[in-house]
């Protein structure tokens, strides 16, 4: 009876426990896990950024995009100066795709370079190899990348410019060529310049022009090289150089602002310590060979081996801010001062001419720019009304006897910064308006902005050279040669 008991409550447990499971578990059976596309990028060249439907995915080729469902995609490519290069492909799920884009092969990406010049028929360089082909030009089938053009005419300034051609544009490029058969202009974006202001220029017994400058210190000039001299490789005590003298050993003095030293081509030679003053104006050299050198505080005498002192306090000196310095054949010197006018000492006695007796009025100033004497003796001076200012003054001449105002049409001599003597006895004046070249001033010749090539109206200097070219320094625009011939 028991047995038959016990028998009953199995069955009954296991009917209970197996209706139970049933009930718990009712979701529907497990499905297959999605499948996704790879796909695998490459360029030539590579690094090009992926755009999948628009997006910057942030990946450069070669790389891949996983986990993309099946479906249509559009894949850009954006490669710096190629074009965009755009493909829709179809994607299938579990499907695996590779893509690769070869930019050199599709002519779409080629690009052009379009060159022409004033005047035409220049020689045309790509990438500094000489194509035979002459301006007006176009290159075409040229890959995205940089570039260089050079263009050469003869008797003009050859000329260059880099640049980029991008896919499927054509990059222009023209050149006005520099006509250097009357005119060569050097300036800082065409030449080793350092600067486009000077002060000053003079050419040695070896025909090197020597120019200096307004704040970048001293530059030499062989035809063809161009050096540099600055405090920072060389004894230079200052990169403002006021002024330039030759001698007739060929050394080349130079006075700054903060000094005078002596350059033999070799070695540099301070002689500041000499001076009453370091900021030197002007340098002079008589037919003795005794030195002149100018300052703002007095003028000094070196004879090779003393130094002598002249100021207004122990000489006939009318000031002792000294601008220029000139000596004549009779070893006179002539010296002009900021403010007291001009003072001529002839060895033992000093003399001094002013507004109060030049006879020529009193609104050309006491101030004076700078003097010259021509080959026959006379003496040209020009005038300022107030140097530290720069108000107007004009130009005298002095026969020995009288003094004489001089006009020139076409320049205003007032504003005269510069006064040169040619070795044919032409005068030529350098003004803030051009240059006047005459050797009688009713007959000058002008050269100004509007008709040469003079790069800036203020002129501060000439010279000519060995070569009988003229060289001219300018306020602003560098230095030009006018050729022999052409003035």
């Amino acid at each position: 009876m028991i047995k038959k008991i016990i028998f009953a409550f199995v069955v009954t447990l296991l009917l209970f426990l197996t209706s139970c499971e049933k009930e718990v578990f009712t979701g529907p059976p497990d499905e297959p896990e999605p499948k996704y596309s790879h796909l695998a990028i490459q360029s030539n060249p590579s690094n090009a950024t992926i755009f999948l439907n628009g997006k910057n995915m942030g990946l450069l080729t070669p790389d891949s995009l996983k986990w993309l469902k099946s479906g249509f995609y559009t894949l850009t490519l954006k490669l710096g100066l190629f074009e965009d290069t755009s493909v829709v492909l179809q994607l299938k799920d579990g499907i695996n795709t590779s893509l690769f884009v070869d930019y050199y092969l599709n002519p779409g990406h080629f690009g052009k370079i379009e060159c022409t010049s004033v005047p035409p028929g220049a020689n045309i360089f790509l990438n500094n190899n000489n194509t035979g082909f002459k301006t007006p030009y176009t290159f075409s089938q040229r890959f995205p990348g940089p570039y260089k053009i050079k263009l050469t005419y003869p008797e003009h300034r050859a000329d260059s410019s880099e640049f980029y051609v991008r896919g499927g544009k054509t990059a222009k490029v023209n050149f006005v060529l520099d006509d250097t058969t009357k005119w060569v202009n050097y300036n800082t974006g065409n030449s080793p310049l350092p600067a486009d202001y000077l002060s000053v220029i003079v050419v040695d017994k070896n025909n090197i022009k020597w120019f200096g400058m307004r704040d970048r210190g001293l530059v030499r000039h062989d035809g063809k090289k161009w050096v540099t001299y600055n405090k920072s490789n060389s004894w230079l005590p200052f990169d403002a150089v006021n002024c330039l003298k030759v001698d007739n050993l060929n050394r080349l003095w130079v006075g700054t602002t903060g000094g005078l030293v002596l350059f033999d081509g070799n070695t540099w030679t301070n002689l500041t310590s000499n001076l009453p003053s370091g900021y030197v104006t002007a340098i002079d050299i008589d037919q003795l060979g005794n030195v002149w050198v100018g300052t703002t505080e007095g003028i000094v005498k070196y004879n090779g081996s003393t130094w002598q002192l002249f100021r207004t306090n122990n000489s006939g000196l009318p000031g002792n801010l000294v601008t220029c310095i000139s000596t004549d054949k009779q070893n006179r010197v002539w010296v002009g001062t900021n403010a007291f006018g001009l003072g001529m000492f002839n060895g033992s006695t000093w003399y001094v001419w002013n507004m109060s007796n030049m006879n020529i009025g009193s609104n050309y100033g006491n101030g004076i720019r700078d003097v010259k004497i021509d080959l026959d003796g006379n003496v040209w001076v020009a005038h300022v009304q107030n140097l530290l200012a720069g108000e107007l003054g004009g130009v005298t001449k002095y026969n020995g006897s009288t003094w004489a105002r001089i006009s020139v049409s076409g320049i205003l001599v007032s504003q005269t910064e510069n006064i040169y003597i040619d070795g044919t006895n032409n005068i030529w004046l350098s003004t803030k308006t051009g240059i006047g070249k005459f050797l009688v001033p009713s007959s000058a010749k002008i050269f100004t902005t509007a008709n040469s090539k003079l790069p800036a109206s203020q002129v501060l200097g000439v010279a000519i050279d060995k070569n009988d070219d003229v060289w001219v320094g300018t306020f602003g625009g560098g230095v030009s040669k006018i050729k022999k011939g052409n003035y």
